[in-house]
C-alpha cells in the first residue's frame, strides 16, 4: 500500500443524472474497505486469526495450512489451500551457512485476474490492449534470514523499553525492562543475544547502575555477564537480571551502563565496547497494568497508526542444520513472536478469560518476618482502599537443625569347632554409649585380607551389608560363609546383643562384625 492513512472518509453522494466514471466506482471500494480495515486494525490487531500452522514435509520442504490473519493495516490475509513449497524456492531464501534460523513470512497481496480487451484502450493505441476484469486478493511467502528487532512490534514499546547495547554483522545485543514498576519491587533486567551461527562463542559482562535501584542481592551495581555454552549452540539467547527500586513513588529512574563501556569478547578477541544504551523506568504507585492501559488510551490515532512498521507476519522460526554445502530443516516453531489474534467470546467459553469490572481490581503486597522456631505461622492483612492494594504480612518461623547421636564399633563372635548347618551364635551384650532408651542397630560383616599372602592395597579391609552371597563367585568374593545377622536391644540398660545363624559350614574360628547404633534426631533452633 501506498499509504496507511484511511482518513478522512469520504463516500459517494448519489443523485438523478450524475455520470458515473471510474472514479465514482473506485471510491466506492475504497470508502468500504478501508472503514472495515480501520476497525481491523484498531480494534483486532494484527497477528494469526486461525490456522496457518507450518509444518516440516520433508528436510527441505514446508506446508502452510489453510487459515486466516490480519496484517497490520487492517487486511485479511486467506489461505484457502494448503501451500506446499521448498524453502530454497521461497523469496529471500539464500542458504546462508551463516544463518542456523531463517523466518517464514506471510504478507497480504493483490494479483490482476481475468484480462479482457479494453475498448477504451483500443481507440487510442493502434495495438491491442487488454485490462483485468478482477483483482483478487492474495498473499505471498517470502523468507527473512534475520530475526526483527523490537522496533517492529510497536506497542510492545506500551509495557517495555528495549535498547540497543551493540550490534555489527555478526552480533546483536539488547537490553529490556519494564516501563513501570512499584516502590520496592524487583524488575527483571533481560538481556538478549542475537548472533551468527558461525560466528565464535560469545562472551559479555558490564555492570549497571542507577540512583533509583540497586542489586537483590546488595551492592551498589550490578554485574550482568554472559557465556556462550560450548554444547547446544544456538542463534539467540536470554539472560535475566534482577533489580530493585526503592521505596518512592512516581519518579523516573535510569538503568545505564557503567562508564557505557562493554566488554564483549568473540573467541579469543577480547574489545571494550562503548554503547550509550539507557534504559528508563518509572517508578508508580497502584497497579502497573492500568498505567500501561493508560499509555494505550493516551496513544493519538496518527501515534497507533505509526507504532507497526511492518505488514508481514511472522509465521514460523525454521531451524537449519548446515551440512557441507546444503541444509536440512531442524525443527519448525509456529509464531515465534506471539503474533495472534485471540477470540474474545471463545476465550470466555473455555474460561481462559473473565468478566472483571474495573472496581474488583486489586494488587497485592506482601512483606515477611522472623519468628521463633516452633511458632506457628502468622498472617495479617490490610487493605488500602485508595490504591485497591491488599497489603499481606507474613510470620515464617525459624527452620531447625535436625542432629542425631551416632556411635559405631565391632563385635567378635567365636565359632565352634564341630559346627552344624543352622547353628545359632550369639555375642555378649554390648553398651552402645547413647545412653538410656530406643537406638536403631545396623550391622555389617567385617573383614580383613591378610597383606602377607594377598597384596589388595587399599582394599585389604571391606565391610559386607546386606546379604554377601550376591558377590559369590566374583571378585569381590567375601571369605564368610552366607549367614543371617539379628540384634536385640534392652533401652532399659543401654545395651544390645547381636545373633547370626550360619547358612553354610566354615572353617572360620570367628566372624567380626561392624556394628553403628543411632538415637532418634534432637531438634536444635537456628538462634542458639
Amino acid at each position: 500500500m501506498k499509504s496507511a492513512r484511511y482518513y478522512p472518509f469520504e463516500r459517494n453522494r448519489y443523485f438523478y443524472g450524475k455520470l458515473l466514471t471510474v472514479r465514482d466506482f473506485e471510491s466506492e471500494q475504497k470508502y468500504m474497505n478501508d472503514k472495515r480495515r480501520l476497525i481491523n486494525r484498531l480494534l483486532s490487531g494484527s497477528g494469526v486469526v486461525c490456522g496457518l500452522q507450518v509444518v516440516a514435509v520433508d528436510d527441505k520442504t514446508i506446508s502452510v495450512e489453510t487459515g486466516v490473519a490480519l496484517d497490520s493495516s487492517g487486511r485479511e490475509i486467506v489461505v484457502a489451500t494448503p501451500v506446499t513449497q521448498k524453502l530454497s524456492m521461497l523469496d529471500g531464501f539464500s542458504n546462508n551457512e551463516y544463518a542456523k534460523d531463517v523466518y517464514l513470512c506471510i504478507a497480504y497481496d493483490e494479483k490482476g485476474k481475468e484480462p479482457v480487451h479494453s475498448i477504451a484502450s483500443s481507440s487510442t493505441h493502434s495495438e491491442e490492449m487488454s485490462e483485468y476484469n478482477r483483482i483478487q486478493e492474495s498473499y505471498r511467502l517470502f523468507v527473512r534470514e534475520e530475526a526483527p528487532g523490537p522496533s517492529v512490534f510497536g506497542l510492545l514499546n506500551l509495557a517495555e523499553d528495549i535498547s540497543l547495547v551493540y550490534s555489527d554483522s555478526q552480533v546483536r545485543i539488547w537490553q529490556r525492562t519494564p516501563r513501570y514498576v512499584n516502590p520496592g519491587g524487583v524488575l527483571e533486567v533481560t538481556i538478549k543475544v542475537e548472533k551468527a551461527l558461525q560466528t565464535a562463542n560469545l562472551r559479555l559482562s558490564y555492570e549497571i547502575f542507577s540512583e533509583h535501584f540497586y542489586p537483590v542481592d546488595g551492592g551498589s551495581t550490578l554485574k550482568v555477564s554472559f557465556i556462550e555454552p560450548d554444547h547446544g549452540q544456538q542463534t539467540e539467547y536470554e539472560a535475566k537480571f534482577l533489580l530493585k527500586a526503592v521505596d518512592k513513588s512516581e519518579v523516573t529512574g535510569q538503568v545505564m551502563i557503567k562508564d557505557s563501556v562493554v566488554k564483549l569478547g568473540v573467541g579469543d578477541k577480547q574489545t571494550d565496547i562503548e554503547t550509550g544504551c539507557v534504559n528508563t523506568v518509572q517508578i508508580v504507585d497502584g497497579p502497573v497494568k492500568e498505567r500501561i492501559l493508560d499509555s494505550y488510551f493516551n496513544l493519538t490515532l496518527d501515534q497507533y497508526m505509526e507504532s507497526i512498521t511492518e505488514d508481514c507476519i511472522y509465521l514460523a522460526r525454521i531451524s537449519l542444520l548446515h551440512v557441507g554445502s546444503t541444509f536440512m530443516i531442524e525443527k519448525v516453531e509456529n509464531v515465534p513472536f506471539g503474533e495472534y489474534i485471540y477470540n474474545a467470546s471463545v476465550l470466555y467459553q473455555l474460561g481462559l478469560l473473565e468478566r472483571e469490572h474495573s472496581e474488583m481490581r486489586f494488587t497485592a503486597r506482601a512483606t515477611a518476618t522472623e519468628l521463633p522456631p516452633g511458632d506457628k505461622p502468622e498472617v495479617f492483612v490490610n487493605y488500602n482502599h485508595e490504591n485497591n492494594e491488599f497489603q499481606f504480612q507474613v510470620g515464617v518461623p525459624q527452620a531447625k537443625i535436625i542432629v542425631g547421636d551416632v556411635t559405631t564399633g565391632t563385635a567378635e563372635i567365636e565359632l565352634e569347632t564341630n559346627q552344624r548347618f543352622g547353628k545359632g551364635y550369639f555375642s555378649d551384650e554390648i553398651e552402645h554409649g547413647l545412653g538410656l532408651g530406643p537406638v536403631f542397630i545396623h550391622v555389617g560383616i567385617e573383614e580383613n585380607v591378610d597383606s602377607e599372602t594377598e597384596n589388595n592395597g587399599p582394599y585389604s579391609e571391606q565391610i559386607f551389608y546386606g546379604v554377601n552371597e550376591v558377590f559369590q563367585k566374583s571378585p569381590f568374593e567375601s571369605q564368610v560363609p552366607p549367614l543371617s545377622i539379628g540384634t536385640v536391644v534392652y533401652p532399659n540398660t543401654g545395651t544390645f546383643r547381636i545373633g547370626i545363624k550360619l547358612q553354610a559350614i566354615t572353617k572360620l574360628p570367628k566372624i567380626t562384625l561392624r556394628w553403628w547404633a543411632y538415637r532418634k534426631p534432637a531438634e536444635v533452633n537456628l538462634d542458639k
